[in-house]
């Protein structure tokens, strides 16, 4: 039986006008740094994408470098940063910058910035938090409990105290409105298949006044940001994508919060119980993070496998330990007993009436074989 796909988060399914977009370019030769009039022709297509991609953020066309994904354009951006810069981070950031930032830990001046029990960062906190850094790194809307950041204000601080600011916009393209110029952002990173594109491809937005050091180098491409040849196919993959959802975002956003609804009162009419990790006001209805106090996630994942759904960030599986994000926000017990759950754009009521079935009934049969456990 095919599971039910319930983990938007960790990546998108491609949409199917997505792939009719690229057929063309993935059966045929598509050289865009070539000279000849192959090339000049996948060299239009990856610049019309180039624009499709930062239409979706507020960006400019040439302010876009087409990257393998996501992490490598955080590693780009923040391996740029002068030796000495001073950096103000929020405590529920991607692994791609807390990683980075601890590589360069003997080279960077790091602090972290307070936030609530909702994942939320409150401005006037913030505001203070700014004194003395150069840098802020603050994600537009968290991967693993949704909470969307206010970043209008966040930037508006940030321009009054003269400190740069970075955004990963991964979670938040095409789900809430992103407007890179107006928050003044010197430079954010998004992914294409977060957004129903190809996999393998990802994007840059920099805007400082020096161009940053390229991580991949070897070759000119991307004014020499980074280096490689860049796949024509999957670039006008990611445009069509971003073109797509330019279009249909808030019936996405629609749909998804009312899946959301869907879901979360069948489990609560089984289990009150249940706790919401985030912001029930500031978050995207993609994304439904709930806690089962008491409970072993992975346990309750693993029981589930007609259900596609995941325990945190996928990109974090594996490690060791309860994901930082929860426990920046959650005590042990709820973060233990978490699962994320993602709606998408061809999720429909029928898959989540049945998915919240099945967790309610593997909930219910977990909890009373730890009753009897403990009796």
């Amino acid at each position: 039986m095919t599971a039910i796909y319930l983990d938007h988060q960790a990546t998108t399914p491609l949409d199917l006008r997505v792939l009719e977009a690229m057929m063309p370019w993935l059966s045929r030769p598509s050289n865009p740094h070539a000279t000849h009039a192959i090339g000049r022709a996948a060299a239009e297509a990856v610049e019309t994408a180039r624009g499709q991609v930062a239409a979706l953020v507020g960006a400019q066309a040439h302010e876009l470098f087409f990257t393998a994904g996501a992490t490598e354009a955080a590693n780009i951006a923040i391996r740029a940063l002068p030796s000495g810069s001073r950096v103000l981070v929020s405590p529920i950031e991607h692994a791609c910058v807390v990683e980075t930032l601890v590589a360069r830990a003997t080279e960077l001046d790091v602090t972290t910035a307070r936030i609530g029990p909702d994942g939320v960062l409150d401005v006037d906190d913030f505001a203070e938090d700014l004194e003395g850094r150069d840098v802020a790194i603050v994600m537009a809307v968290n991967n693993e409990i949704g909470t969307v950041q206010p970043l209008p204000e966040i930037a508006a601080a940030c321009r009054l105290a003269d400190v740069a600011l970075f955004t990963d916009v991964s979670q938040a393209a095409g789900r809430v409105r992103v407007d890179l110029e107006a928050w003044d952002a010197r430079a954010a990173w998004l992914s294409s298949h977060k957004v129903y594109g190809p996999q393998g491809m990802g994007a840059l937005i920099w805007r400082g006044l020096l161009q940053p050091r390229p991580v991949v180098t070897g070759g000119g491409q991307e004014r020499g940001v980074r280096a490689g040849t860049v796949a024509t196919a999957l670039a006008v993959g990611f445009g069509a994508a971003c073109h797509i959802a330019m279009q249909e975002m808030e019936r996405d956003a629609h749909h998804a919060a009312a899946l959301s609804a869907q879901f979360l009162s069948a489990l609560r009419q089984v289990h009150p119980w249940l706790v919401v990790n985030g912001s029930t006001d500031r978050r995207v209805p993609h994304n439904l993070s709930v806690a089962f106090p008491g409970l072993d996630a992975d346990v309750l994942v693993a029981s589930v496998p007609q259900l596609a759904i995941s325990t945190g960030s996928a990109c974090s599986a594996g490690a060791i330990g309860v994901s930082h994000v929860l426990s920046a926000i959650a005590d042990p017990e709820i973060a233990e007993g978490t699962i994320r759950v993602g709606f998408g754009r061809h999720t429909t009521p029928e898959e989540v009436a049945t998915a919240a079935s099945v967790v309610c009934q593997a909930v219910t049969t977990l909890r009373s074989v730890s009753s009897r456990k403990v009796g």
